[in-house]
């Protein structure tokens, strides 16, 4: 699944190449990643406007629409956003198309079609924003305020870090690395790190992702970036994906567990 620093960069890509471009068609060719509203009224609202602003919350891009209104996508688990100057022949894994007026393209991929759109004419309409969490980069996100919710919490630290209600957009990949970066066991529960500890993993956290989106992301599997290319970080991952193979830095075989349904990622000697 694109986790934040995925869907930064896909937003980043968007933001250089649509601003200021208009609608001109919208063309479904798979109409279960809409939701709230039908084909017609997606197609109707969304003819005719103007990118404004492309911005994002959590793992959502959000994209605002110059007279009124805003696109809100959710990539989910295979869900990709490419842009292209090609007039496409879709894929069968291409659900939605948006033909641009500088005869550009930009179309929604979803193999597995967990993916969301949702047209709204405001943010407060989608419920999932109204429970997300801190932004990572958000000057609110102190080590302080990450020590204060931690204390009372017995859950353990990697099903915290995943908690969207908390903190917004580190999904299995980057949590796994994270924790790993700040040598902290994923399955300590989270009132029990120290200070140290807890500072550690408010600078880990910062530093991975910021790494990850300077590299354009991690393509395991289905992520790409809007020109189709893959992330890069997949280079710098130390423990995710990596069961049974040497720890880059003590040499113990990385091991894997299950952890609230997903699998967990870590070296048994560098996380206590």
């Amino acid at each position: 699944m694109p986790e934040l620093p995925e869907v930064e960069t896909i937003k980043r890509d968007l933001e250089k190449k649509i601003i200021g471009q208009k609608i001109v068609r919208v063309f479904i060719y798979d109409r279960r990643v809409i939701r709230n509203r039908p084909s017609s009224s997606f197609i109707k609202n969304l003819t005719g406007k103007t990118f404004h602003e492309v911005s994002r919350r959590g793992k959502a891009i959000v994209f605002q629409l110059m007279d009124s209104g805003f696109l809100v996508v959710q990539l989910m688990m295979t869900g990709q956003l490419i842009y292209t100057k090609k007039n496409p022949r879709p894929s069968k894994a291409t659900k939605i198309t948006f033909q641009l007026s500088n005869h550009s393209y930009l179309n929604y991929n979803d193999q597995r079609l967990f993916g969301r759109l949702q047209f709204c004419r405001t943010l407060k309409e989608i419920k999932f924003f109204q429970d997300l969490g801190l932004e990572p980069f958000s000057l609110s996100l102190s080590s302080q305020w990450l020590a204060n919710q931690l204390i009372p919490r017995l859950t353990p630290i990697k099903n915290f870090l995943m908690n969207q209600k908390f903190i917004a957009g580190i999904g299995n990949i980057y949590a796994s690395e994270i924790l790993f970066a700040a040598g902290i066991h994923p399955r300590r529960a989270a009132k029990t790190l120290s200070k140290k500890e807890t500072d550690s993993l408010y600078r880990k956290i910062k530093e991975i992702l910021n790494e990850a989106i300077r590299l354009r992301g991690t393509s395991m599997r289905d992520y790409r970036d809007a020109g189709g290319q893959k992330g890069n970080y997949i280079n710098r991952i130390k423990v995710y994906g990596r069961e049974g193979q040497a720890c880059l830095s003590c040499q113990t075989l990385i091991e894997r567990f299950v952890q609230a349904g997903r699998s967990t990622f870590f070296c048994r000697r560098c996380q206590k």
